[in-house]
This record gives C-alpha cells, sequence and structure tokens, in this order.
C-alpha cells in the first residue's frame, strides 16, 4: 500500500520529444516523437474540455508481460545480435562458438506474470514466433531483506513466494536455498533444460549498524591475518549467507558489481547504491614487496566471503561444491560416469591464499581409497588437483570426495546483535550443518 503521494516534476517538464507535424500543442503529442500511447489510441485530448480523456481504461490489464511482450523483443534482439555475430567472425568460429542469451525477465518477486515456457528451437528467431536458441536462464537473485534494509538480520527474513515472515536463521537459509532451487528450475521445466547463472547477485555495503550509522570496515580489515569476523562483520556474514545459498544449489552466478571509482561517501555513483566489492576507501596502499600476496586484494571489501575456494573443473558431476567460512572447511563431492576419460583427468579445486597462505596450512583428505591429489603453487593461489583411483572399473561409478581443513574465523565474544537482541533470537550470524568432515563413503 503506497503511503504517500508525490509528484515528480512540479513544473511539469515534458517525458516526450516534441512532435513533428502540426499536432505539437503541448498536450503529449501525436506526430512522431510524441506520446506513443496516444499514438496508439490510448487517450485523446477531448476537443470539447481540453483536457485529456483516458479512451481504453483497461489497456494495460491482462497482458502476459514474458509471453505478450518480452519474448518477441528478445527474438528480435537476438536475431540482430546473431547477424552481427555471424558477419564478424568465421563460419567455422560462429559455429564453434554460438552467442548465448541471457535471458533476464524481471525477479520473480516483483513480476505479476508467470515466467515464459521458452523453446529451444531456434527456427524462428527472427520474428515474433518460435523459440530462443542457446539461451542462459540469467534470473537476478538478491537476498531482499538484506539489500533494501541495508541490514543483516541473521533471525529475520520474508518470504515473498508466501507472503510470510521467517524467524531463525536455519529457516531462513532453508528458505533463501529453496529460492533459489526454484529459479534453477525454471531452466530446466520452462527452457528446455538450459543452463542457469545467476544473473545478479550481492549485496549493500553501506549497511545500517544498530547507531542507525553507515559502518565499513577499517582500512586493511577485509584482508586481516587473523581472521576476526568482528572487522566487516555483517558484511561477511551477508555476502557468506547469499554464497553458501549458491553453493547448496551448485549455481554459477555474476556477483554485483564491481565499480573502480566507488567511495565511502558516494558508492557506485549511481541510484544511490553501494553493492560494489571494492572501494577506494578500503584501500591501504599494500603493494606487491610487502610480502604474502595480498596487495591483489587491496581495496576490496569483506574479500573472505567471496575469495573462497571452489572445485573449478571436474572430471564427472558435481554433488557437493561448499565452504564453511568460519570453520575454515572447504568439501568437494562427485560422482563420476566410471569412464577411461574421467580416471586419467584430474578435478582441479581452486584455494586463494587469502585463505591458504602456504601449502602446510592445508590438510587434505581424498576418497575412495587409492585417489591422490597434487598442489600447485601460483603466485596467488594454489590448485589442488585430485585423480580417481587408476584400477576403477570400467564402467564402474565412483563416489568423489575432496576435504580441505584450513585457518578457521575467529568469532568476537560479543557481537552488536548479541548485545541488544532478545536472548531467544540471538542467534549466530551464519549458522552451518554439522558435515562429518573427511567421512569416507
Amino acid at each position: 500500500r503506497a503511503d504517500r503521494k508525490v509528484r515528480v516534476d512540479p513544473k511539469g517538464k515534458r517525458a516526450w520529444k516534441e512532435c513533428s507535424g502540426s499536432d505539437n500543442n503541448g498536450d503529449g503529442g501525436g506526430g512522431a516523437g510524441g506520446c506513443i500511447w496516444k499514438r496508439a489510441g490510448v487517450w485523446r485530448m477531448n476537443p470539447n474540455t481540453n483536457t485529456p480523456e483516458l479512451l481504453f481504461p483497461r489497456y494495460f490489464a491482462n497482458v502476459d508481460f514474458g509471453v505478450e511482450c518480452y519474448l518477441p523483443f528478445a527474438r528480435r534482439y537476438a536475431a540482430t545480435m546473431r547477424r552481427i555475430w555471424n558477419s564478424s567472425s568465421s563460419s567455422s568460429s560462429s559455429k564453434k562458438n554460438p552467442l548465448l542469451m541471457f535471458v533476464e525477465l524481471p525477479p520473480l518477486e516483483f513480476s505479476s506474470t508467470p515466467f515464459p515456457k521458452i523453446s529451444s528451437s531456434d527456427s524462428n528467431d527472427d520474428g515474433d514466433g518460435g523459440g530462443l536458441s542457446n539461451a542462459v536462464n540469467a534470473t537476478h537473485w538478491y537476498d531482499g531483506v538484506t539489500l533494501f534494509t541495508r541490514s543483516w538480520k541473521s533471525y529475520f527474513s520474508y518470504d515473498t513466494r508466501s507472503d510470510t515472515t521467517v524467524f531463525g536463521y536455519k529457516n531462513i537459509f532453508k528458505m533463501h536455498c529453496s529460492q533459489l532451487s526454484d529459479i534453477k528450475k525454471l531452466g530446466i521445466e520452462r527452457m528446455e533444460n538450459s543452463p542457469t547463472l545467476i544473473g545478479e547477485c550481492g549485496i549493500a555495503y553501506d549497511m545500517r549498524h544498530l547507531d542507525g550509522l553507515r559502518h565499513y570496515g577499517t582500512c586493511g580489515n577485509s584482508l586481516d591475518q587473523k581472521n576476526d569476523s568482528s572487522s566487516f562483520g555483517p558484511q561477511l556474514a551477508a555476502m557468506d549467507h547469499t554464497l553458501r545459498c549458491l553453493e547448496e544449489n551448485l549455481l554459477s552466478f555474476t556477483l554485483w558489481n564491481y565499480t573502480s571509482d566507488n567511495t565511502n561517501e558516494e558508492g557506485d555513483l549511481w541510484n544511490g547504491e553501494d553493492l560494489s566489492i571494492y572501494s577506494e576507501g578500503q584501500k591501504c596502499g599494500l603493494k606487491e614487496e610487502d610480502g604474502g600476496g595480498l596487495f591483489i586484494y587491496d581495496g576490496l571489501r569483506a574479500a573472505r566471503a567471496f575469495v573462497r575456494p571452489y572445485a573449478r573443473c571436474v572430471a564427472g558431476k558435481a554433488l557437493v561444491n561448499t565452504f564453511d567460512m568460519r570453520k575454515g572447511v572447504f568439501l568437494f563431492e562427485g560422482r563420476s560416469s566410471g569412464g577411461e576419460v574421467e580416471r586419467g583427468v584430474p578435478t582441479e579445486i581452486f584455494v586463494p591464499k587469502l585463505w591458504c597462505l602456504k601449502e602446510s596450512d592445508m590438510t587434505i583428505k581424498v576418497s575412495p581409497e587409492g585417489s591422490r591429489f597434487e598442489v600447485e603453487e601460483f603466485d596467488h593461489w594454489f590448485i589442488v588437483k585430485y585423480w580417481l583411483p587408476s584400477n576403477s572399473g570400467d564402467g564402474e561409478q565412483q563416489h568423489m570426495m575432496v576435504g580441505i581443513r584450513g585457518p578457521g574465523m575467529k568469532t568476537p565474544s560479543q557481537s552488536p546483535q548479541s548485545r541488544i537482541l532478545p536472548r531467544s533470537l540471538s542467534l549466530p550470524a551464519v549458522t552451518t550443518p554439522s558435515i562429518p568432515f573427511f567421512a569416507k563413503r
């Protein structure tokens, strides 16, 4: 329900270009450049009263935005882009690397119409019929309460699907994972098994704390070698929560955003937003000669939450790919199809030095028995390579597991939230399920 009405421009500056022709009488126009809705016959100027008159009150009612508006536009856009792509690439190159189309409809909680069914057929891509080939489900997702209140509340959230409040971190985590699972299903069920990449996700860094003011970690807190979670605490917890929900669904994503000229005072310099993972206000002047390799992270905010380990190449099918930031535990589980090629190709796990500065910081366990691993060191990260046993039988599926234990986060003895909340709501900022670490399958 609207709480107030505000006239945006009391001086009445026109939104439309001046009309060409004689119908330029200051009423929005009917000629080229005038009001498009007047030209469509939605309204007119009453010749007797010289006031606007609505001719089709329900012109915008009962419209399926996805089917009637978005898809026709997306097909024409895709056809134009592919003509350019094909003309600028060699025939063999364009066939080998087809142009992917990211389908980004309004977020589900703001959409009043269902997600359309999108065929993968490209037979009619240049018209208003047919499907949209090589499409990717790139729906956006945010933790809405955190984004709009610019605060991290581990004890309270809201489910837009059921219009109900949600209490307790375990319930919030389950609810957000379910929302992302629903988005993933859209690619499978509504887009003929198309892949899903979350087109936008992230957090607001200008979080309001209990004093009502914006607080940021001080210079260097994002890279604190003590791993103290009080540095950028709410932002760390909020970002870690978002990424854990994505990991739970094995989803790829685009983290919004990186703004090279972000400042704590001005944010992203757009619409009052401040979601950039980088800010000039967090730079400490770290240099390569300072040692430790952390200079590449200078200026990042709450970096330990998003610079995290993950399996970047999998010889088989990934089943679990999660990181517990507070405990310092990464767990990968997967399943091979039993092919000979998979036994000779490694699964590769990226381990940033922001988490494990030295190889000796890692304790690595693998299964099944007979599996092996190697660690390759680079300037700013490690790659852990894992191979299945060479004596695995042909056609025999194998369960793969790689566990890496490294430095965990130190939890403050008393957080600002725990000082003010009633005991029944004083929950840890991030609670992760207990995982039997390195258990053999």
